[in-house]
């Protein structure tokens, strides 16, 4: 139940940075601002926030929250496919990752990919190198295609990203 306050108060207060974030730049948003927006006390804030990152891990707990959520309630076929369904969800998301895009807050996209991909795949490639190294390429590769999607406006569908995706592998294997 406490893990579920916690979810909860983390997904209040990144809702309130999103909102500020709407209405102005990320670096001029204030701790004291979230609070008062999502009605929370800094103590408790800090008592559940690294005081460093706070801002960004907000941001990261409300993605990678999302995408759990997004990936629970799909249907069998959606669990199979994960990583195509990223795409999808990314665009669903849209005005956050652009958002997050015109703030510079590139780096939260690319660690939410990190947590994001692995965890779609079900992968656990801490153990093997190579599989590490391979997991990192597509990662990062895929990042780079969701960052240059976002650069446009994101102006294809979920589709047509996927199957830019799915040609650039091709690409690799010839």
């Amino acid at each position: 139940m406490k893990r579920d306050q916690t979810a909860f108060l983390k997904l209040c207060l990144a809702d309130a940075l999103i909102r500020l974030m709407a209405k102005q730049d990320y670096n001029a948003i204030s701790i004291n601002a979230i609070c008062q927006l999502a009605g929370v006390g800094r103590t408790t804030f800090y008592r559940h926030l690294d005081r460093k990152n706070s801002k960004e891990e907000l941001l990261l707990f409300k993605l990678t929250y999302e995408w759990e959520q997004y990936v629970n309630l799909a249907d069998e076929e959606v669990r199979k496919n994960k990583g195509g369904y990223l795409t999808q969800f990314i665009y669903e998301n849209r005005k956050l990752f652009t958002l997050l895009h015109d703030n510079g807050l590139i780096s939260v996209i690319m660690r939410s990919m990190e947590l994001m991909i692995p965890d779609a795949d079900g992968l656990d490639y801490g153990r093997d190198r190579n599989t590490a190294y391979l997991m990192s390429f597509c990662i990062y590769g895929y990042f780079g295609i969701i960052y240059q999607w976002i650069k446009y406006g994101f102006d294809e569908t979920p589709e047509e990203v996927n199957r830019h995706i799915a040609e650039t592998l091709a690409q690799g294997k010839a």
